[in-house]
């Protein structure tokens, strides 16, 4: 909502995930609110563990975004549809 990755990066640090701009380290996130969302780990960390994170990590972004997002909107339905 603030037009900044600060909220995506507080909800998405406690679960082990790293929060960028789809263009890599550095780089804001797009306008419309896309981010690249990977592990903090590179080592010694299973797929199996990857993708849990992931899952996780994505589930918790959508439900923040629904919470965030105004009553009645595309952005709120489309949130609470893949939540």
């Amino acid at each position: 909502a603030d037009g900044t990755d600060t909220q995506a990066k507080a909800a998405a640090k406690p679960l082990g995930l790293s929060v960028r701009g789809t263009g890599g380290e550095h780089t804001p996130i797009g306008k419309d609110g896309t981010i690249d969302l990977s592990p903090s780990n590179r080592l010694f960390i299973t797929e199996a563990q990857i993708i849990t994170k992931l899952y996780n990590g994505i589930k918790l972004l959508l439900e923040k975004e629904a919470a965030a997002a105004p009553e009645g909107t595309a952005a709120a339905a489309a949130a609470q549809e893949a939540a």
